[in-house]
């Protein structure tokens, strides 16, 4: 082989060897970050600098179910149209930032003397609430002292994951998916 071909075959491997290391990475490079409750050090300060839930924020996704399991840990209580109260429940976990969900928001709000009680999930909300984590745990697990009943969430390589209703698989706790 004359040093010519030799030299035009090691320059074509070449160029496909880094061909193919490009295509290799070019579904990392173009991977979405990631849109939802963050948690990396200590939980102590996790939660103060979230995004805003409510009926016009997020109101279906999986932060949302994580807040809503907030609501069911410390107690909350929802105002129908009749006037009556209701307790929030473990299955109204669902994602759904509804009529419920906000009227048990500002329950909680109200019930915790915040000055922002109007329903919608702000810092001041998101900063009250994670006075009560602890951990994380082996395995991830962080702990929520609430009020009516402890609840507990992962936190896994940064991003918090809820369980829909409570139960069934951990879901990352994405702003803009649910389920």
């Amino acid at each position: 082989m004359s040093v010519r071909t030799k030299t035009v075959a090691m320059a074509t491997a070449a160029l496909l060897g880094a061909g193919a290391i490009g295509i290799a990475l070019a579904p990392a490079a173009n991977a979405a970050p990631y849109h939802g409750i963050d948690g990396g050090g200590a939980v102590t300060d996790d939660w103060q600098d979230e995004e805003n839930l409510g009926v016009d924020d997020y109101a279906e996704s999986n932060a949302t179910a994580l807040w809503q399991t907030i609501l069911y840990a410390d107690g909350a209580q929802w105002q129908d149209d009749d006037g009556d109260w209701h307790n929030f429940k473990k299955g109204q976990i669902d994602g759904s930032f509804g009529p419920e969900t906000e009227s048990a928001t500002q329950w909680w709000q109200e019930h915790y003397h915040l000055s922002d009680n109007d329903g919608v999930v702000t810092d001041d909300s998101w900063t009250f609430a994670q006075r009560w984590l602890s951990g994380p745990s082996s395995g991830g697990g962080v702990h929520y002292a609430g009020d009516a009943r402890p609840v507990d969430f992962k936190r896994v390589s940064g991003k918090y994951r809820v369980r829909i209703k409570g139960t069934g698989p951990w879901k990352n706790a994405y702003y803009d998916q649910r389920g």
